[in-house]
Protein backbone atom coordinates (compact mmCIF):
# COMPACT_ATOMS: atom_id res chain seq x y z
CA UNK A 1 0.00 0.00 0.00
CA UNK A 2 1.39 3.31 -0.57
CA UNK A 3 2.32 5.85 1.73
CA UNK A 4 -0.44 8.31 0.99
CA UNK A 5 -3.00 5.58 0.75
CA UNK A 6 -1.89 4.32 4.52
CA UNK A 7 -2.07 8.17 5.78
CA UNK A 8 -5.32 8.37 4.19
CA UNK A 9 -7.38 5.53 5.96
CA UNK A 10 -5.24 6.83 9.37
CA UNK A 11 -6.92 10.09 9.08
CA UNK A 12 -10.08 8.17 7.80
CA UNK A 13 -10.08 6.09 11.17
CA UNK A 14 -8.96 9.13 13.40
CA UNK A 15 -11.74 10.98 12.03
CA UNK A 16 -14.75 8.44 12.34
CA UNK A 17 -14.31 5.56 14.18
CA UNK A 18 -16.34 5.27 17.35
CA UNK A 19 -13.54 4.41 19.74
CA UNK A 20 -11.49 7.09 21.37
CA UNK A 21 -8.50 4.07 21.99
CA UNK A 22 -8.74 3.86 18.13
CA UNK A 23 -8.72 7.52 17.40
CA UNK A 24 -5.71 7.65 19.22
CA UNK A 25 -3.84 4.61 17.25
CA UNK A 26 -4.37 6.36 14.91
CA UNK A 27 -2.93 9.18 15.58
CA UNK A 28 -0.15 7.76 16.64
CA UNK A 29 0.29 6.12 14.17
CA UNK A 30 0.01 8.98 11.42
CA UNK A 31 2.54 11.02 13.24
CA UNK A 32 5.42 8.17 12.24
CA UNK A 33 4.95 9.44 8.72
CA UNK A 34 6.68 12.92 10.06
CA UNK A 35 5.81 16.12 8.26
CA UNK A 36 3.41 14.47 5.74
CA UNK A 37 0.86 13.77 8.32
CA UNK A 38 0.67 17.61 9.41
CA UNK A 39 -1.68 18.60 7.34
CA UNK A 40 -3.89 15.35 8.12
CA UNK A 41 -3.56 15.63 11.85
CA UNK A 42 -4.72 19.59 11.00
CA UNK A 43 -8.04 17.71 9.65
CA UNK A 44 -8.44 15.25 11.89
CA UNK A 45 -8.22 18.34 14.67
CA UNK A 46 -10.77 20.69 12.84
CA UNK A 47 -13.22 17.89 12.66
CA UNK A 48 -13.41 16.13 15.46
CA UNK A 49 -15.46 17.55 18.79
CA UNK A 50 -13.71 15.62 21.19
CA UNK A 51 -10.55 17.60 23.03
CA UNK A 52 -9.00 14.27 23.90
CA UNK A 53 -8.63 13.69 20.26
CA UNK A 54 -7.72 17.48 19.34
CA UNK A 55 -4.54 17.37 22.16
CA UNK A 56 -3.30 14.45 21.36
CA UNK A 57 -2.90 15.89 17.23
CA UNK A 58 -1.58 18.53 18.75
CA UNK A 59 1.03 16.61 20.34
CA UNK A 60 1.59 14.30 17.63
CA UNK A 61 2.23 17.49 15.70
CA UNK A 62 4.62 19.90 18.09
CA UNK A 63 6.50 16.08 18.47
CA UNK A 64 6.78 15.87 14.50
CA UNK A 65 8.17 19.50 13.93
CA UNK A 66 10.65 19.33 17.78
CA UNK A 67 11.73 15.88 15.32
CA UNK A 68 12.76 17.93 12.51
CA UNK A 69 14.09 20.70 14.23
CA UNK A 70 16.72 18.40 16.28
CA UNK A 71 17.35 16.89 13.02
CA UNK A 72 18.05 19.72 11.42
CA UNK A 73 20.18 21.74 14.21
CA UNK A 74 24.10 20.19 14.63
CA UNK A 75 24.43 18.68 17.85
CA UNK A 76 26.13 20.95 20.68
CA UNK A 77 27.84 18.46 22.88
CA UNK A 78 30.23 16.81 20.17
CA UNK A 79 30.86 20.08 18.23
CA UNK A 80 33.93 21.67 18.85
CA UNK A 81 34.63 25.17 19.20
CA UNK A 82 38.02 26.68 17.77
CA UNK A 83 39.10 29.79 18.55
CA UNK A 84 40.90 31.92 15.83
CA UNK A 85 42.77 30.25 13.96
CA UNK A 86 46.66 31.49 13.67
CA UNK A 87 47.55 32.32 10.29
CA UNK A 88 50.76 32.44 8.50
CA UNK A 89 50.49 36.58 8.34
CA UNK A 90 49.85 36.15 12.22
CA UNK A 91 53.13 34.89 13.40
CA UNK A 92 56.69 36.74 13.47
CA UNK A 93 59.26 37.16 10.73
Amino acid sequence: MSEKKEIWELEQTAKWSHSLREKKMAIKELSFHGELAIPYLDEVMNVTTYDEIKAACMEAIKAIKEKNQARNQPEQDTAIEFGPSTRLADLPP
